[in-house]
């Protein structure tokens, strides 16, 4: 045979095959010559651009996603027709190439897909439509424009059955939040537990009130969480949804998910920045008509009674603003504080060691903005830089946020510094590791007090007589007395309030590092294990400088407060995944935490000093007072659940967890709960008509306990101020109780989730009733046991309530215009079931009016005292008078009314139209009472605006006066103005400074462009300008308070009271951010 070498040494066929695979690649080499390439970027109706959108050739598998950009490059072939967008959460859309190779997209939210995924206890995420409980997100978008300060309040009327309470201390004061009404008989314990990237972080508030000094508010814990770090927010609300966070979940859960660097490619910068400018949202209304005195009559002499009517500090005085040709001014002149003096003086420079001379009359006028002068406007300015970067391997983000406050009283700041890093890497296939540390640096060089007390300037206002020049008393000090002896207008009673600000100040610098660290291994395919390791820690010292001539502390006074927290958890699951058949899957988890607590609080005060303005300890004129608490505390938990799914439609959920505290006794410090839920989507087993895209419904029962705080078992002894420099200790006066249950928490709650309209509209329901038993109280005892109160369990608490969403795409084009309507509802009732057979009333707080729990009567009932009234007949409800006029009181107990709305509702409107979006947040809540002391206080001071009325004239009371028969007739008796509004709104009468708490707030506004193409060269990205506001109007029954400005007392607001307190703010600004 004629074979050639090659053919001799090469295998059989082997040519045969070479020529083949040769053809192969030149045909391959011609498609690849007929391929095109397409490029484009995707974004949102917004402008903002859209990472990891799927960009896929329809009919093939060829396709790619897009980068951080929202850039995408893609070879296709030249036969390629038509190319579909999708991406989670919006409408997926075709464009057809048709020669095009550049495309830009915009993609629509699509209603139906939003939040299908949440984020769940221990930081499991899930699909909304397998959960068997109510659960609602908020993005952390919504938070960075129109801002807050503190966080919490940034939740109110987006989030149905939660409600937020602002404090009323300026920029980073207390925010109250409660979820599905107050389970709790104890003030302050109805808190939900905040959880960051899976570790539970203190909300708590620390009281600063004794040795005379007043309520000072530094904040609540939740407020440290920064807003441009945030992600997103999910509110857990029922047990169901809380139960494996055991205890301290009984009130509702807010998980919050930071950001991380995973998506971005090479290094991206994003900057954001706010500036917002607050001023006053609502104060009092006074009088203009008459000044400072009584009986019409006022001349100062030296603020002490030298005068006429000088120490007295109500407005019963002279007529102001009469007209006298007689004097040089053309006005009536009167003797003043500040009316010039012989000697060059003011009429206040009254010292003793002052030569002041003759003081000379000056004009007796009004000045109705006296005291709105003295509120400064206030500025908050936010700058957040942050630099995040990622690979297949390995991300981090690093962010820094700078906030600084001037608040609307003078003298009064917050500054915040929080540094914010999040890395993870990926070590092998198996094992990857992550971290996350929040640090924040919060000071302020003063805090202003709160409720009634001469060091709170709200307080002053309703004794501050309307003929006083605001600006007369800036200059606060007595000449050549600096230091030493203020300048006022009544030294009787008051401080200067710039002297307040200024001078007696509260500072504090506070250090917190919370974080984790997390280790995840797939195990085997099925087999997953979480390792984690958390803290939350701070220290803080807080500074109180109080100076001479004070009026409670005449030779000055200085304290420090210096607090430490410490809580480190550990925490251990292993989730078992596994598809049991094509109709079931399992997921399975069994875990453990170890909770570790410890609390420090010590404090000296120098409460009489030697030296003034020399604030230290060796100043100290006395022995210094020092007060002294730690306590410690450790909870070890085991706890599992299952999720059971049938074809992705129908779920069961069971959970269980185990704790056992060191707060409980041993026989009781190991408690069980457990949880089941179902859910099912209807939907997908029956046959709807179209208009219906989406029905499910669900249920669930759950279980859960709770602990107490440490130390309640047996007796200890408190250390007391030392006698004599001998150091004293006493027996504590409560009776401990060493056979302490823990609490139990019952809860059921049904629910249904539909869809219409291809998702355009959706309804989302719940009813949920929970029952709250074996609280652990405080109850008073007889004073002759020894003991003035004891530990005990009693009582059981029923709240039940309804909640609705409504979320509805009104408009969404293709043009780019898209409208968006969420409503949120929520009416919830609490219940006193039952106390103990002894106890049948529990008093939750008292502040003249008392919150008191009686058994078969409503949480949050407000009691107190009033006039008496006519029970029957023709003249029923009309108040009774005496034979002088005066209507009679009644000195026993009735209820006022509930400090509960009645329910409450939140409108959400979204507009977008190409870069432009428009959006704005109404809070309305009816129903509820507050009882307001500034009311009833400038009442009888003959401040408020109602007091001017009938001052010449008298007054006759309405209502009836009884005759020697027992009958009635209309009261016909008129007495003096003054007399009539003293005895009306006087102490003891609570009943008439009763409010309606209803209001609608418009609580947030925001218009803002976003610029969809980069700007300078593409050096900078998705340019955002927006106008931004926060509770810019206000619409309420009465015109002198916020109703959401209520008291803070014991280092907790305290709801259904208003107590001299400072207004909220009204903020408008702007916001600007870009990416680089």
């Amino acid at each position: 045979m004629n074979d050639s070498l090659l053919q001799k040494m090469l295998p059989a066929n082997f040519l045969r095959k070479f020529w083949l695979l040769m053809m192969l690649q030149l045909v391959a080499l011609a498609a690849i010559a007929q391929e095109q390439t397409l490029t484009g970027k995707v974004a949102d109706e917004t402008g903002e651009v859209l990472p990891g959108v799927s960009v896929l050739v329809k009919g093939t598998t060829i396709g790619t996603v897009t980068d951080i950009e929202g850039e995408f490059k893609l070879n296709v072939p030249e036969t390629a027709e038509t190319i579909l967008f999708s991406y989670v959460g919006f409408q997926s859309i075709e464009r057809q190439i048709r020669g095009q190779t550049n495309f830009g997209i915009t993609l629509i939210e699509d209603s139906k897909q939003l939040d299908e995924i949440v984020v769940t206890a221990l930081g499991v995420e899930r699909e909304t439509k397998a959960l068997g409980y109510s659960v609602q997100e908020v993005q952390g978008a919504e938070l960075t424009q129109a801002r807050e300060a503190n966080v919490v309040n940034s939740l109110a009327g987006r989030v149905a059955g939660v409600q937020v309470t602002g404090g009323n201390s300026g920029v980073g004061s207390t925010s109250m939040i409660t979820i599905r009404g107050e389970s709790s008989l104890i003030p302050g314990n109805n808190s939900p537990l905040f959880v960051v990237d899976g570790i539970p972080i203190s909300n708590n508030t620390t009281s600063n009130s004794s040795e005379g000094n007043m309520e000072t508010d530094y904040g609540n814990g939740a407020a440290d969480i920064n807003p441009d770090d945030i992600e997103s927010i999910s509110v857990l609300k029922g047990a169901n949804a809380t139960a494996l966070y055991g205890s301290r979940g009984a009130n509702g859960v807010i998980i919050i998910q930071t950001k991380t660097g995973k998506g971005q490619k090479g290094i991206g910068v994003s900057v954001n920045s706010n500036v917002t400018f607050e001023n006053p949202l609502r104060i009092p209304q006074y009088q203009n008509s008459y000044g400072q005195g009584a009986g019409g009559e006022f001349e100062f002499g030296d603020g002490f009674g030298g005068g006429v009517n000088d120490n007295i500090d109500e407005s019963w005085g002279p007529k102001l603003d009469v007209r006298d040709p007689s004097t040089p001014s053309g006005w009536i002149e009167i003797k003043q504080h500040d009316s010039p003096t012989a000697n060059g003086f003011r009429g206040g420079d009254s010292h003793p060691s002052i030569d002041r001379g003759a003081i000379t009359p000056t004009p007796w006028i009004s000045h109705p903005d006296n005291i709105e002068d003295f509120f400064e406007t206030g500025v908050t300015t936010t700058n957040n830089v942050a630099l995040s970067s990622s690979n297949d391997q390995a991300s981090f983000r690093l962010s820094y946020t700078d906030l600084r406050n001037t608040g609307i009283l003078p003298n009064t700041d917050l500054n915040r510094n929080t540094l914010a890093f999040s890395t993870e890497y990926k070590l092998t296939d198996w094992f990857k590791a992550s971290a996350s540390i929040n640090y924040v640096d919060s000071r302020s060089n003063n805090r202003p007090n709160n409720s009634y007390g001469t060091e709170n300037p709200m307080y002053l206002w309703v004794w501050f007589g309307r003929q006083i020049d605001m600006n007369s008393l800036e200059n606060y000090w007595q000449p050549g007395l600096e230091g030493v002896q203020q300048y006022n207008y009544n030294y009787n009673w008051h401080d200067n309030p710039y002297f307040t600000m200024h001078e007696n100040t509260n500072a504090f610098d506070r250090d917190r590092l919370f974080g984790n660290l997390r280790l995840d291994f797939d195990l085997t395919k099925d087999l997953k294990l979480l390792m984690r390791a958390g803290t939350d820690f701070y220290n803080e010292l807080r500074v109180g400088k109080r100076a001479f001539s004070t009026q409670r502390f005449a030779r000055g006074q200085y304290r420090e407060d210096k607090i430490f927290f410490e809580e480190r958890n550990y925490d251990f699951l292993f989730t078992y995944n596994k598809e049991l058949s094509t109709n079931w899957n399992l997921t399975a988890s069994f875990g453990g935490n170890r909770r570790e607590n410890l609390n420090k609080y010590n404090r000296i005060s120098a409460n009489e000093l030697n030296v003034p303005n020399v604030y230290n300890f060796e100043n100290s004129r006395i022995p210094l007072a020092k007060t002294q608490f730690n306590s410690e505390k450790r909870v070890n938990s085991l706890y599992g659940f299952a999720n059971l799914a049938y074809k992705n439609m129908v779920f069961l959920d069971i959970t269980g967890r185990n704790d056992w505290s060191s707060s409980l006794p041993n026989g009781q410090w190991s408690y069980f709960y457990p949880s089941v839920s179902l859910s099912g989507v209807v939907s997908d087993m029956v046959t709807f008509p179209d208009f219906i895209s989406f029905f499910k419904l669900r249920a669930g029962w759950a279980q859960v306990g709770n602990d107490t705080d440490p130390y309640q078992l047996v007796g200890g002894y408190n250390f007391l101020e030392p006698f004599g420099g001998v150091p004293r200790v006493s027996e504590s006066s409560t009776l401990k109780n060493n056979k302490l249950k823990p609490e139990e928490a019952s809860s059921i709650e049904l629910g249904t989730d539909i869809r219409f309209f291809n998702g355009r509209l959706g309804i989302d329901f719940t009813y949920y009733k929970s029952n709250t038993k074996n609280q652990i109280l405080q109850v008073p005892l007889d004073i002759t046991s020894g003991y003035n109160a004891g530990v005990i369990n009693a009582g059981e608490i029923e709240n039940q309530g309804i909640e609705a969403m409504l979320n509805v795409a009104a408009i969404q084009s293709n043009s780019g215009l898209n409208w968006n309507i969420g409503v949120n509802y929520t009416r919830n009732r609490g219940k006193v079931l039952s106390l103990t057979d002894e106890l049948k009333t529990y008093q939750i707080s008292s502040n003249y009016v008392q919150v008191l729990a009686k058994v078969g009567e409503r949480m949050g009932d407000v009691y107190g005292t009033g006039f008496q009234t006519v029970q029957e007949g023709e003249f029923e409800g009309q108040v009774i008078h005496d034979e002088n006029g005066f209507a009679k009181r009644d000195n026993t107990l009735k209820n006022l009314g509930n400090y509960n709305p009645d329910f409450m509702l939140g409108l959400n409107n979204s507009f977008k139209y190409k870069g432009f979006n428009f959006d704005f947040l109404f809070d309305y809540r009816h129903g509820g009472v507050v009882n307001s002391r500034t009311v009833l206080i400038g009442g009888t001071s003959g401040m408020m605006d109602f007091t001017a009325v009938g001052r010449e004239e008298g007054i006759i009371s309405e209502g009836v006066i009884q005759n020697e028969d027992g009958s009635f007739k209309q009261n016909d008796v008129r007495i003096s103005g003054r007399d009539y509004y003293w005895w009306r709104y006087n102490r003891g009468n609570e009943e008439v400074g009763m409010y309606d708490a209803t209001f609608l707030k418009l609580r947030e506004v925001k218009f803002g462009y976003t610029f969809r193409t980069p700007i300078l060269g593409g050096v900078i990205n998705n340019l955002s300008l927006a106008i931004v506001g926060r509770n810019l109007a206000l619409w309420t029954e009465n015109p002198h308070f916020d109703p959401e400005t209520l008291s803070f007392n014991g280092g907790t607001i305290v709801p259904g009271v208003e107590d001299m307190a400072t207004p909220s703010s009204r903020s408008i600004g702007f916001n600007l951010s870009f990416k680089l």
